[in-house]
């Protein structure tokens, strides 16, 4: 995962994403819980990769019930360090990479990765990671960017504000343009729905759901 960016943006992260996405990040995130408690209502183990400062932890537990043991995964200490304030008392915070994810094998009912796929240095590698890490029958939970797909008007208008105005905007927020024309290329470098799926599959899992928040370019995948 790469961390400069998230390492100079930390402390308005948060308020920079509310603005941005006009408050619809929380409902992505709502949507990805809400869908992973349809499937497994009462996980023991839940690990969320790239946790950032924490949005999805601090929902989730909302969503399941008390005796959970929740994780959280972030190669960024200055995020690291708001979510420890948000969710460290019920949940166990782990500096680290998807690639390299110091679990056993065979633990976690749910991982989830919020917007944190595309930062993986190695993406082959942290999906095998995150693939060995869930027990059999767990679930997979992911938000992530993705270009537009050809011929949808509707996703080229929202790649349009993503890329042209999100770094403008972003910039103003939190006084560094640069950490969102990363956003931008890094979106941009990410491979289609579709393209993403057949990558998954390759790695052993089995897609169940996807679902576009059109116009943005978030997508979710279980």
């Amino acid at each position: 995962m790469t961390t400069l960016p998230f390492s100079r943006i930390a402390d308005r992260y948060d308020l920079a994403n509310r603005i941005l996405s006009l408050g619809l990040d929380i409902v992505w995130r709502k949507t990805l819980l809400r869908e992973l408690k349809s499937l497994n209502p009462s996980p023991d183990r839940f690990l969320d990769i790239a946790c950032g400062s924490g949005d999805v932890l601090r929902f989730a537990k909302g969503f399941f019930p008390k005796g959970v043991k929740f994780f959280g995964l972030d190669p960024c200490g200055k995020m690291l360090n708001i979510a420890q304030k948000r969710v460290g008392k019920y949940c166990c915070l782990v500096r680290g990479r998807a690639e390299n994810l110091p679990f056993k094998g065979n633990v976690f009912d749910i991982i989830t990765v919020a917007f944190g796929v595309r930062n993986f240095e190695d993406r082959k590698r942290g999906l095998k990671e995150i693939f060995r890490t869930l027990k059999g029958g767990g679930i997979l939970g992911i938000l992530e960017f993705s270009p537009p797909e050809n011929g949808n008007s509707l996703e080229h208008l929202g790649w349009c504000y993503t890329k042209k105005v999100v770094p403008l905007l972003g910039g103003i927020i939190t006084g560094d343009r640069g950490a969102y024309n990363y956003l931008a290329s890094s979106i941009e470098r990410f491979p289609t729905p579709q393209k993403f799926l057949r990558e998954l599959e390759g790695v052993g899992f089995k897609p169940l759901k996807v679902k576009k928040f059109k116009p943005s370019p978030a997508v979710l995948y279980i």
